[in-house]
């Protein structure tokens, strides 16, 4: 399980008002996002399909 943290570092903190928790699995904030951010779901989707 790669969580939020391990992909952005610090930054996964800014996640929060999306409603992501950084500990969060990364699968489990891409599908938060597609609601609430879609654009922030392309993103992370994007850097974790890279850091694997």
């Amino acid at each position: 399980m790669v969580r939020v943290r391990d992909v952005l570092g610090i930054s996964a903190a800014a996640l929060i008002r999306y409603g992501v928790n950084p500990d969060d699995d990364v699968a489990r904030a891409i599908d938060i996002l597609e609601l609430k951010a879609p654009h922030l779901a392309k993103l992370l989707r994007s850097i974790a399909n890279g850091a694997a």
